[in-house]
């Protein structure tokens, strides 16, 4: 039968040898040794809080850019809208006086069709008609002209399958209600 050490802690060798255990006296563990490591720079108090001169803000923070200029749709620098569609001239710059309409967004017909027609495609009508506003405001004529032909036609699919699945339902039930 082994004998107990009276104080201490047993612990094997680590040298992989094929010694039996190692007794330690009491205290002979790990030291942990409590060293006083100071920085320089934190050896005061921290100043108290002051905020930022308002005067001198301007330096701190770049003044933000203005994305949209205040005022009525379009921005400044594009042509007015005209009620007239036409198809965008593939010529360069024209005469003086005469200006290209802008397109149409078919905001309010995609709007209508996704509620009363077809859901899919009529959202889908409704982000390019969105796209459509988003190009005009940032003056991208030419990406307005391919997103409005895209609603266009989103739209006018989505009013032509609604039409036609309505007048198939309606056949349908006229069908089975008198055969």
């Amino acid at each position: 039968m082994e004998s107990e050490a009276p104080v201490g802690s047993r612990r094997s060798e680590r040298g992989g040898g094929s010694a039996g255990p190692c007794w330690e006296p009491p205290g002979a563990g790990p030291v942990v040794v409590a060293a006083a490591a100071t920085n320089a720079a934190f050896e005061e108090d921290p100043p108290p809080y002051s905020p930022p001169d308002p005067k001198s803000a301007h330096l701190l923070y770049p003044p933000f850019p203005v994305l949209h200029p205040p005022g009525p749709f379009p921005p400044q620098g594009l042509p007015p809208r005209t009620s007239h569609e036409g198809a965008p001239s593939t010529a360069g710059p024209s005469a003086a006086g005469h200006r290209q309409p802008l397109p149409k967004d078919y905001l309010v017909e995609s709007v209508l069709v996704t509620v009363f027609c077809c859901l899919l495609t009529g959202l889908v009508a409704l982000i390019y008609s969105h796209e459509t506003r988003a190009a005009l405001g940032r003056g991208d004529v030419v990406q307005a002209y391919a997103a409005s032909r895209k609603a266009q036609s989103l739209v006018l699919f989505s009013l032509l399958f609604g039409l036609f699945a309505s007048i198939s339902w309606v056949i349908y039930v006229l069908v089975a209600l008198y055969l």
